[in-house]
């Protein structure tokens, strides 16, 4: 083994580093990044290995599936040591399903419990869609037989150590079919080349990354063997900064709508009003506006999606129809959205952000396509057949994986292995070409629960690189608009998404802080029932989106739906010019911006921007001109945007009940060490609030600042006496 020394530093040229090379004795074996054991020293074998420990003391084990028309008794497996059985199948590169039949006197029909993906079939049992029981209604294994003609680039191992700014990746050369040598290969962190003295003759060398500064590293490594075919390129991501989703803050970014940065882009698609068209948002825009985001305290930007969408108008409601602003009708794969700009710009975008140590994540828009997208053109069958739409009937619960949304959206099929494949290898493309972070993924309940399956264990695999080491948190939040918490569950975990969007909460506290129509004891309840339906997901807690009326307008209005008493689309929103909305959505960034999650904050919330009902609620971002009301609301999410930053213990702390009335309310949360007191009043009343402190983990002396006023408080004797004005919060940390 060869040992190399990068000496690389962001920010800094690592064109020339210092090398220290040393020869070690090749290690010929390794695991890769799924967990396989991996020889080395033999070439890729072609076709498929399957292996299979059966459950009870079976008489046979036979593999079953589409390669031999599901034959339950045609390819019996070997049993190659007491209890496994194995066999190997030349077959050729392609999507194959499978299981395992156990033949005891009866039957057994079994998945692969080390598939890396699954495909149901349709009308599967959602409910236990992993068992993969025997009969029509399962799920069933999934492998993608590759050519195995080009070599192979493994990460047999990787070691990230924070503490001492370095990384150190064990890679792997291992040849195609032909077992043709190593001919070329070479490495780049970041887009810098770097220098690689790696023999051809060794198959495995370890490269150490040094001096490594606080921020986003991307690794990839090339190579080809001396017939000149070319492996697929090893992506290795990692962030040094130590940052956690946990104690972030998110920002989405609704593109069009947020800053016009290039006018040049600036173009109509011909619909009948202002609103449903393009704006002028593109991605030079969020660029400019970067600065302010970071003011905000911003660790996350979720972006609309990159992909090009339909061109014209479509669709018709309210007497309008509608164009493809929203990023939610693609009608190409990889093509990007031309209003918002090109290619290059969104990588601009992508790298600048990471400049500023935000992660990056975008729509991934996975249910449907537009009928404009080729997929659609191309591939019929990998649609559902005759749409039946969405809104009719109850379609949207009773046939939710197959209905259409609309009539020019064909909903993929899901439960065929091609589209299946397809989709997902889009989104880890997407992933690898453009260094992103995480995947916002839409319409969950839509899709069979193998989509998301397949997702994370190809993200595990080539992104994480969790089996050899890797420690980097790719975060796949899903959307599902609905109340009942079992069902959000349903999607999450450590074979499904990471989290979801917290809605069930979100009506909870729309109602505590928008109508008075729940107290906040009510939301603390909601939040303890959350806290205890995710396993600990970190689900990502809102009180506005895109989907749902801006919350200044709930709070001032109440709500109003997209048309007006005549069914038309109703006139757009104004901002109310009475203070009591923003105090009202001071006081839910108070509570979001305080509590364990990833806060949300839909642009323009921020200020309050008015809206009512979609399209209205994505009105143009305001920058200037802001209003005293506007004013204090930002103010207000800057401070506790830069607080959550300073003080983790308002992300992660464990929180003890220190007041309890109905509108009125406090927390103390500590996390190692590092206290805070936490009080919302929601009340026309000014209060003042006396109580002790080590009852709920609180030191019993000392000064306290307000993060919100920089106003001061002194505790001494175990007691505490706080003032909090009506309809105002008080943040107090140790001073």
């Amino acid at each position: 083994m060869l040992f190399t020394l990068l000496m690389f530093a962001c920010g800094k040229d690592p064109a020339d580093p210092a090398a220290d090379d040393t020869d070690t004795t090749a290690d010929e074996t390794g695991a890769d990044d799924t967990g396989d054991a991996v020889d080395l020293t033999e070439p890729r074998q072609c076709g498929a290995t399957f292996r299979y420990e059966p459950t009870y003391a079976a008489n046979g084990v036979y593999v079953a599936g589409d390669f031999n028309e599901w034959s339950d008794s045609e390819t019996p497996m070997d049993e190659v040591e007491p209890g496994m059985f194995e066999i190997a199948l030349e077959l050729e590169p392609g999507i194959y399903t499978y299981k395992f039949v156990e033949k005891t006197g009866q039957e057994y029909w079994v998945c692969d419990p080390e598939a890396q993906y699954v495909q149901c079939d349709e009308y599967y049992d959602a409910g236990g869609w992993n068992d993969c029981e025997a009969g029509g209604n399962s799920c069933n294994s999934m492998i993608v037989v590759e050519d195995c003609a080009p070599p192979l680039l493994h990460l047999t191992g990787l070691d990230i150590d924070r503490s001492a700014d370095t990384a150190i990746l064990n890679l792997a050369f291992q040849p195609g079919a032909d077992g043709a040598a190593m001919g070329s290969v070479s490495l780049t962190v970041n887009g810098v080349a770097q220098t690689l003295d790696w023999d051809p003759s060794e198959p495995t060398h370890e490269v150490t990354l040094t001096g490594l500064t606080d921020g986003r590293f991307s690794v990839r490594v090339d190579a080809a063997d001396e017939a000149g075919n070319a492996a697929e390129q090893l992506y290795v991501p990692f962030w040094t900064d130590g940052r956690a989703w946990e104690t972030g803050l998110l920002y989405y970014v609704f593109v069009d709508r947020f800053a016009n940065g290039d006018g040049g882009l600036d173009g109509s698609e011909g619909t009948t009003h202002a609103s449903t068209d393009y704006l002028g948002g593109d991605w030079q825009g969020v660029i400019d506006n970067l600065d302010y985001l970071e003011e905000m305290g911003v660790t996350a930007l979720w972006l609309t999606a990159p992909q090009d969408n339909a061109s014209g108008p479509w669709g018709w409601d309210c007497e309008a129809n509608f164009s493809g602003y929203h990023g939610y009708w693609p009608s190409s794969a990889f093509e990007p959205e031309g209003h918002f700009g090109t290619l290059d710009k969104f990588r601009e975008l992508v790298d600048a952000a990471h400049g500023r140590g935000m992660r990056v994540m975008v729509d991934w828009v996975a249910n449907h396509v537009h009928t404009q997208h080729p997929y659609y053109t191309d591939h019929p069958d990998w649609f559902a057949e005759s749409p039946a739409i969405c809104d009719d009937y109850n379609n949207w619960n009773d046939i939710p994986e197959t209905c259409w949304f609309d009539a020019f959206l064909p909903d993929i099929y899901y439960y065929n292995p091609e589209p299946l494949d397809q989709m997902v290898d889009d989104a880890i493309t997407w992933v690898k070409d453009y260094d992103l972070d995480g995947y916002r993924v839409d319409a969950v309940k839509h899709m069979p629960r193998s989509v998301f399956y397949n997702l994370e264990s190809r993200v595990a695999s080539e992104i994480e690189h969790s089996a050899v080491g890797g420690d980097e948190d790719f975060y796949t939040v899903g959307e599902t608009f609905d109340g009942d918490r079992g069902l959000l569950a349903s999607y999450i975990g450590d074979e499904a998404l990471d989290a979801q969007f917290d809605f069930p909460l979100y009506f909870t506290l729309r109602g505590t802080f928008l109508s008075s129509s729940a107290t906040l004891v009510d939301a603390e309840d909601a939040y303890s029932d959350s806290q205890g339906a995710y396993n600990g997901a970190l689900m990502s807690t809102f009180v506005g989106n895109h989907d749902v009326e801006r919350s200044i307008s709930v709070s001032a209005e109440g709500e109003q739906g997209m048309c007006d008493e005549y069914g038309e689309l109703r006139e757009p929103a104004t901002s109310p010019d009475w203070e009591e909305p923003y105090l009202r959505l001071n006081l839910s960034w108070t509570w979001l911006l305080t509590h364990k999650g990833l806060p949300l904050i839909y642009y323009g919330d921020e200020i309050g921007l008015p809206g009512y009902a979609d399209p209205d609620n994505r009105q143009f971002m305001k920058f200037d001109g802001l209003t005293s009301n506007e004013q204090a609301v930002l103010d207000h999410v800057k401070a506790l945007g830069q607080a959550r930053l300073a003080h983790p213990q308002l992300a992660l702390g464990e929180a003890t009940t220190w007041w309890e009335e109905e509108w009125v309310h406090a927390r103390a949360l500590t996390h190692e060490g590092q206290h805070a007191l936490v009080i919302i009043n929601l009340s026309w009343d000014e209060r003042t609030l006396s109580n002790g402190l080590e009852f709920a983990g609180l030191p019993a002396d000392g000064i306290w600042v307000d993060v919100l006023t920089g106003d001061t408080v002194a505790a001494s004797g175990d007691a505490i006496s706080v003032t909090v004005p009506a309809m105002r919060s008080v943040v107090l940390v140790p001073q």
